[in-house]
Formats: structure tokens, C-alpha cells, sequence
């Protein structure tokens, strides 16, 4: 297993966390609230990892921070879109797919072109599935 595997799929973990307790917040918060609450503790949390974890070393620069402000950007207005489609009644399995499911199949379309990253037989395959996925578990009611 490749060293990026285990806090990938880490992540995952945390990921379905989140959809979990958004979906459990969604109608009981204004939804840009709502966000404002989820990123502001998730400010928070990183805040307290700086303090008591492990730096990675990799020196910051300008253009480093300006790409994730971007990023930050991005993921503020997903929230706040994934507190209106749960809200509105969204399954977690289908606006969660389609959300995340969408932003992979996406970058894995675009990273190729954006970032010389290979363009395989592999990826097409994997989008191919992602997509299928959002179309299956999107058409849930």
C-alpha cells in the first residue's frame, strides 16, 4: 500500500463523519450558518494541530497560500450547497456522491491537463464508475 493510502483513506473516514453530522444539522441551522459553524470548529481543529502535531517540513510560499485560499474558498461554498440539498430533503448517500463523488470524477478528468499528471486507461475507468455512481445513488429518492 502506497504511504499516501492510510491518511487517504483516514480521511474517508472523517468525510463520512462530516456528511453524517451535516445531514443531522441541516434543517435545525440556517444553512450558511450552518457552514460558517462547520468551518469555523474545522479552523479550529487545524489550529490545534499545528500546535500539537507534527509539522511536515515543506516550506510555505505565496503561491501555496493563495491556492488553498482559493481551496478554502471552493469547500465553503460546497457546504453551504450541501446544507441546502440535505436540507431539502437530499438522501446522504445521493448528495454526498453526487458532491464528492462529482468533485473527484472532475478533478480526475482535469488534474491530467492542470497538472501533467497521466491520463490512463485506469482513471477513465474510475471515472467511468464514479459517474455511474452518482447516477445510480443520485436517482435516489
Amino acid at each position: 500500500m502506497p504511504g499516501w493510502a492510510i491518511p487517504a483513506f483516514g480521511g474517508a473516514v472523517f468525510i463520512a463523519l462530516h456528511y453524517m453530522f451535516v445531514r443531522a444539522a441541516a434543517g435545525k441551522i440556517d444553512d450558511q450558518w450552518g457552514a460558517l459553524v462547520v468551518e469555523a470548529t474545522a479552523t479550529l481543529g487545524i489550529a490545534l494541530s499545528l500546535l500539537v502535531g507534527r509539522r511536515s517540513g515543506v516550506a510555505s510560499t505565496a503561491a501555496g497560500a493563495a491556492f488553498s485560499a482559493v481551496s478554502g474558498l471552493s469547500i465553503s461554498f460546497a457546504s453551504v450547497l450541501l446544507f441546502t440539498a440535505l436540507r431539502k430533503g437530499g438522501p446522504v448517500a445521493s448528495t454526498g456522491t453526487i458532491i464528492l463523488g462529482g468533485g473527484v470524477a472532475l478533478s480526475a478528468a482535469f488534474a491530467p491537463w492542470l497538472f501533467g499528471e497521466p491520463y490512463t486507461l485506469r482513471r477513465v475507468i474510475g471515472i467511468a464508475l464514479g459517474v455511474a455512481a452518482m447516477w445510480v445513488l443520485g436517482a435516489e429518492s
